[in-house]
């Protein structure tokens, strides 16, 4: 039985394009979403992502003081729980594609929900490989990242549904590749947005431009389309429609 997928926007923001595109786009603000993922088969409903915090006031300061007055999280649509109780369904598991406040921050939404997490997150959380890039967390989300299901290289969850650690933007970064009716996507944290695959360009915020690269190949190789994680227009772009460069 393949499984849906159903995008849940909750938070828009205004980033740097370069943050994005690697070495482009300097003069643009690039928007992008902030999503959970609402994956269903027969028997199982998973989420990818629970997003924000509810009060994530300090967060917006902090961005802002960073990125611009222009940049700052704004709802998208209503709160995960709203969405979840609009749609009558409670997960049975949640999957994390990163460690940030906008993977983490909501998980009191799915409190006792079993979490799948990437091993070297962990390792990450325990000994940083960066210190200057670890993410601020709540003792209670750090304590429950900790007591997750850690998951090193690759694992197949459920039938049709393969959680991956990847790197490339944080070590924690994950992706899911989801069998559905349209063929097999892949949600993967380092890709951002249509224009990164269809224009063939890495994510700005990248451990190095030639990783990311090498992933969306292996992603190529083994999937039809990537939903990208952030994209205002969320639907995948199937593998025919990518730069040339990203041949597999």
């Amino acid at each position: 039985m393949a499984w849906t997928i159903e995008p849940l926007a909750l938070h828009r923001v205004l980033v740097p394009g370069p943050e994005v595109l690697f070495q482009r786009a300097f003069a643009e603000m690039i928007e992008l979403v902030i999503y959970a993922f609402l994956l269903r088969q027969e028997g199982h409903v998973c989420l990818i992502d629970s997003g924000l915090p509810t009060d994530h006031t300090a967060l917006n300061a902090a961005i802002r003081l960073r990125k611009g007055a222009a940049s700052g999280f704004v709802a998208a649509g209503d709160s995960l729980p709203i969405q979840l109780q609009a749609r009558a369904v409670r997960p049975d598991l949640v999957l994390l594609t990163s460690f940030g406040p906008y993977t983490t921050g909501n998980l009191a939404a799915v409190d006792g929900v079993p979490l799948i997490v990437s091993a070297r997150g962990c390792a990450d959380l325990l000994l940083p490989e960066e210190v200057a890039h670890v993410h601020a967390l709540t003792p209670l989300v750090r304590d429950r990242l900790l007591a997750a299901r850690r998951v090193p290289r690759e694992l197949e969850i459920l039938p049709g549904l393969h959680f991956l650690e990847v790197g490339i933007h944080h070590p924690a970064s994950a992706a899911v590749i989801v069998d559905t009716a349209e063929g097999r996507i892949a949600i993967s944290d380092p890709v951002f947005t249509a224009r990164n695959l269809v224009e063939g360009l890495a994510l700005g915020a990248a451990e190095q431009a030639a990783y990311w690269h090498a992933h969306v190949r292996l992603l190529g190789a083994r999937c039809d389309a990537i939903l990208p994680i952030h994209d205002p227009v969320p639907r995948p772009v199937p593998s025919g429609h990518w730069h040339a460069s990203l041949a597999a």
